[in-house]
């Protein structure tokens, strides 16, 4: 069998691409992929450098392939080029050609992060030279338990009905002690995005010491432009100044409503804005119809301590999130970056 090939390749390798992905992942992820193909493309950084497709050869043959997207990070009070290969698959029937595409990853200068499917994954990842890792969790923050049980354990309808009844009057008494908007707050619907994202992206960000740039093009992008989700995308204004964002979706399954909290942003280390916007999106969901909210967080994250006062009593680990910088003593410090990292759903490629 011939030795497999890199290779690069652009938008017009979409089929290629995709029939491998139904081939490893699903035909639902793949189909997914295919609807959003064009957007993706679209992705650029601050360098002007733009999402491109990296794959594997044997013979004539795709065997393997991903999408490599750019994204602007950062990290320790700079902002620095990242690449974030997603949708990582290799033909079953050809294993051995994911090696050259995973080994690519760590020959760049720049960072390079990752979210990998498993743990043997995970360990190839450190064995190249991943040092950190962190453990993102999905939070849980049911609405209405009695919908659950009688869709998960057949309860009677009525019974699951007076659970939900009660469990309001419950949410409603321990809303009493959450913070609530003064008169110089207010909190609305955004259906456009400007000035006032890249001026909280630039006061905001000097707390974070690690995360992904939201600034207005990177908002607009992903959350107004994508063809795949309606987000909704609400706003927390403080004396007319934007002071941070919150965006939702719901998620519909079968007989399955989920409301899924995508994205959360404002200042760290003033916890109060952040609250705020996590209760208009409870509420928000809860008034679309939603049994429970889903929030992903890194568990180390600064917010993690107050979510159970807002009713996130439940948690899974999801998957690990690593970062490598091709600098060694750089990359020699990103265990103690991984403590400090923000990072959300709207940060993966979970959501298309």
């Amino acid at each position: 069998m011939s030795r497999p090939m890199l290779f690069e390749f652009d938008a017009s390798q979409k089929q290629d691409f995709v029939s491998i992905m139904e081939k490893v992942f699903s035909r639902e992820s793949a189909e997914r992929k295919a609807q959003v193909w064009d957007w993706l493309f679209k992705k650029t950084d601050l360098s002007g450098d733009c999402t491109k497709g990296r794959g594997t050869r044997r013979g004539d043959q795709t065997v393997g392939a991903c999408l490599v997207l750019p994204y602007n990070l950062w990290i320790n009070g700079e902002t620095q080029p990242s690449r974030w290969p997603v949708a990582v698959g290799v033909d079953p029937k050809h294993r051995g050609a994911g090696l050259p595409l995973v080994r690519s990853f760590f020959n760049n200068g720049t960072y390079y992060g990752g979210m990998p499917a498993n743990d043997d994954i995970a360990s190839l990842y450190r064995r190249l030279g991943m040092a950190g890792q962190v453990m993102l969790r999905n939070y849980f923050a049911p609405l209405r338990p009695g919908t659950i049980l009688h869709r998960r354990k057949g309860l009677p309808k009525l019974a699951g009905k007076l659970i939900d009844g009660a469990f309001g009057l419950v949410r409603r008494a321990n809303a009493l002690h959450l913070p609530k908007l003064r008169p110089s707050e207010r909190i609305g619907d955004v259906t456009e995005v400007g000035y006032a994202f890249d001026s909280l992206w630039r006061r905001a960000r000097v707390g974070y010491r690690l995360i992904l740039a939201r600034d207005a093009e990177y908002v607009r992008w992903r959350f107004l432009e994508c063809p795949l989700h309606k987000y909704d995308l609400q706003a927390l204004w403080v004396d007319n100044v934007l002071a941070g964002y919150v965006v939702t979706r719901l998620d519909q399954q079968h007989d399955r409503t989920t409301g899924m909290i995508v994205d959360i942003f404002a200042a760290q280390g003033d916890i109060r804005p952040w609250r705020l916007l996590l209760d208009a999106a409870i509420k928000r969901l809860h008034d679309q119809g939603a049994e429970q909210v889903q929030l992903q967080l890194p568990e180390s994250a600064w917010p993690v301590a107050k979510l159970k006062q807002h009713g996130f009593w439940m948690n899974k680990a999801m998957t690990l999130l690593q970062l490598y910088a091709h600098d060694e003593d750089e990359n020699n410090r990103m265990p103690c970056l991984h403590r400090s990292w923000y990072f959300t759903r709207a940060d993966s490629d979970q959501d298309y």
